[in-house]
């Protein structure tokens, strides 16, 4: 069972898929929804003027990331630190949904596109990405091929007559594909070997972001609509996929329909964040642990579907022991049967036409873009995110971009950075009134023996020596060569099978140049990808204030996560052994639940309050997070809290459209304005040193302020 705490950057990520759905655009995958970033930058932006829409929506704050919610004056920071420090941002974003994060997000590309532009710049890895790059600029010869290079594939599909043809189909070497099953390298000790862990590869949602989140069922009605927007938000361009396949739309809809309700029936039980918040302390370690099959019970767990087959085609059938989610095993054998066998079909083809959907020009898809009022992607942007992915060549685009953007000092400074972050929080756990010596020990040994991934994954990225794209004068496809990559990246992590555990585990299933960072219980490591890091949060002269009220709030934010309620049943090693004693589980359910039940007294819109409960493990990841870069803030004579704050309020604006919000408050984290406001707010500088006061909007009594660790917790 792989299990990670996505990155608070995540969020803006999903926000602004959300907000390009809403507005008829580009929703992307989850984990690529920072592409076209540059779309959207505050240059671009439409400058608005600010007027009031009559009373504003929001309590005791103002939402003032919903478009049309701005007051028509900047507040004084004293009463809502959010929207003081964003105001000017968010006024020149009223017509034009954005975040200051996502703005910057096209730094990165336009590092590598020059890179690739520079013929003085050479190499085996950069003539293969030149190679790929040049036949993905020629959207022309793309547009004329249409399906014609796959078709072979679905073609395949649809000639299988029974489950059994089907099922030699997946298994089959000259078949590339697998449609409904992956496998990815993890462990379950890191003192001991990798493994595989086996999960779902679903069309409509990515697995490993959203898990099964959107595929619960539920008895409130405003919920159960708020997921089902969720889900067709997350799909979007499934829908013109099977229009590529020349469906009508009244067959788009009803196939759209099928896929969902068949991913649905086993989707609900994919393990995904949150999923134990609510449930008594312990529950994750036990599904951890009822996770671990041997390769017979993995096998028989789900009899119907060729697991064995599939698994040893994706190079992971030599695994030791797997893990794996035991409620889906079952339900997807359930479906697998020969009464769904045209489904399987359709899901299979949807399957494969999402999975190329980077290597092949999609009409419909650019329909979408021109039906917004959004141009397509042009050649030079189709051609890079073609690149940009991470079965293909994201690793030396990343490689680059930390090489020639970045700098020589990057890793090493935001490394040391790291460090000094978990030597704050292990002052801070020893200092902690409520956690027991014990519980204090087994935090701290956590913190210890935690790994940092920084910008590169240990051991840094493997090399295309191996690779040899065939070119297209050669008679070498686009396709062709995107399977060339796939089987090496797959060839070169099966190798890793039954070797002892590296640390870069996690590095394996997202791709470097994402917007993200992470906290991974499995491998309890913080992995800080260099996609994140652009000059927003870091620059060789960037001061300290903003230093650690940016990344190093989001590194600090990641750390927390190795002794939440979640992480804490995970120790040092990522075995599931809890660290906290009985008495500190209490203790520490009754800090957070008072910090959930704060979140639930703030109304967002009217009628509406944020659910407690559902954010509360990420507002705690916050408000330690902020606590951790304040501790090491208070060894410095001449800090600028003002900068700090600042800087970290900015590092959250973000302008999204109203409709979004139901699909917002869905998520774990909470929305921007608040983990701003309510953060600092628990905290002695903004009283101290920003002179906030009783009466003010951000002033908060001692006696309510909560500290989660610390001598005032």
């Amino acid at each position: 069972m792989k299990r990670f705490k996505k990155a608070t950057t995540l969020f803006l990520t999903l926000i602004m898929a959300l907000v390009l759905v809403a507005c008829g655009g580009d929703a992307g995958d989850s984990a690529d929804a920072s592409a076209g970033g540059e779309e959207t930058s505050a240059a671009a932006s439409t400058e608005a003027s600010v007027e009031s829409t009559g009373e504003l929506k929001g309590k005791p704050w103002v939402t003032s990331i919903l478009m049309g919610n701005l007051p028509p004056e900047q507040p004084e920071m004293k009463d809502d630190l959010f929207t003081h420090y964003t105001y000017d941002y968010l006024a020149s974003h009223q017509l034009q949904p954005s975040s200051a994060i996502l703005d910057h997000a096209a730094e990165l590309q336009a590092a590598n596109l020059a890179m690739i532009k520079d013929e003085s710049k050479t190499g085996h890895d950069l003539e293969q990405l030149r190679i790929f790059f040049g036949q993905a600029s020629d959207t022309e010869g793309l547009k004329e091929k249409g399906l014609a290079d796959l078709q072979p594939y679905l073609d395949r599909i649809d000639a299988a007559t029974s489950l059994e043809e089907m099922n030699a189909l997946l298994a089959a070497d000259d078949f590339p594909f697998s449609p409904f099953v992956t496998a990815i390298i993890s462990s379950d000790d890191t003192r001991d070997v990798n493994i595989a862990t086996v999960q779902p590869n679903l069309v409509l949602v990515d697995a490993v972001l959203v898990g099964g989140t959107y595929y619960q069922d539920t008895d409130d009605p405003q919920q159960q609509e708020a997921m089902d927007l969720a889900v067709r938000n997350a799909g979007v361009f499934t829908t013109t996929d099977l229009a590529d396949m020349g469906m009508s739309s009244e067959e788009v809809a009803s196939a759209f329909d099928t896929i969902l309700g068949f991913e649905k029936v086993h989707g609900k039980y994919i393990d995904y964040n949150g999923k134990y918040s609510t449930m008594d302390f312990g529950a994750a370690a036990d599904a951890a642990r009822n996770s671990q099959f041997t390769p017979e019970e993995l096998y028989a767990a789900c009899p119907n579907f060729p697991m064995q087959a599939t698994l040893d085609k994706l190079g992971k059938g030599a695994s030791p022991r797997f893990t794996s989610t035991r409620e889906w095993l079952n339900a997807f054998n359930e479906l697998w049967t020969e009464e769904n066998l045209d489904t399987i079909k359709l899901v299979a083809k949807a399957s494969l036409l999402k999975e190329t959907r980077p290597y092949r020009y999609s009409a419909s898809q650019n329909k979408l873009y021109e039906d917004a009022g959004r141009p397509a992607p042009d050649a030079e942007t189709f051609a890079y995110d073609a690149c940009n992915q991470s079965n293909t060549l994201a690793i030396v685009l990343a490689e680059n971009y930390i090489n020639d953007t970045l700098g020589a000092n990057a890793k090493d400074r935001l490394t040391a950075l790291s460090q000094q972050i978990i030597d704050a929080y292990k002052n801070l756990i020893s200092e902690t009134p409520w956690m027991s010596a014990e519980s204090q020990d087994r935090v701290i040994e956590k913190l210890d023996n935690m790994t940092l991934n920084v910008l590169e994954p240990v051991g840094g990225y493997y090399s295309f020596d191996g690779v040899e794209l065939t070119p297209t004068d050669e008679g070498g496809t686009l396709l062709d060569n995107y399977l060339k990559l796939k089987q090496y990246h797959q060839d070169k992590q099966s190798k890793m099978i039954g070797q002892p555990v590296v640390a870069a585990c996690p590095w394996f299933y997202v791709k470097p140049t994402e917007l993200n960072a992470f906290y991974d219980p499995v491998s309890n490591s913080i992995n800080i990808l260099p996609g994140y890091v652009t000059s927003l949060v870091y620059t060789e002269d960037m001061s300290d204030a903003d230093l650690l009220s940016g990344v190093g709030f989001s590194i600090g934010h990641e750390i927390s996560h190795g002794f939440d309620y979640d992480g804490a049943q995970f120790d040092a090693y990522g075995t599931p052994n809890p660290i906290f004693t009985g008495g500190d589980v209490d203790a520490f359910v009754l800090k957070s639940s008072a910090l959930a039940s704060y979140y639930k007294g703030i109304e967002v819109m009217p009628g509406t309050n944020v659910n407690g409960e559902n954010v509360v493990t990420e507002a705690t990841a916050d408000l330690c997070g902020l606590q951790a870069t304040l501790a090491i803030a208070a060894q410095s004579d001449n800090m600028d809290y003002d900068a700090f704050f600042g800087h970290n309020a900015y590092l959250w604006a973000t302008v999204v459209p109203e409709e979004t919000m139901p699909t917002l408050l869905l998520d774990a984290h909470p929305l921007v304005n608040l983990r701003t406001n309510i953060n600092a707010q628990m905290f002695d500088p903004i009283y101290t040193e920003l002179g906030v006061k009783e009466g003010d909007g951000m002033y908060l009594a001692p006696e309510e302020r909560i500290n989660i660790y610390g001598p005032n917790s």
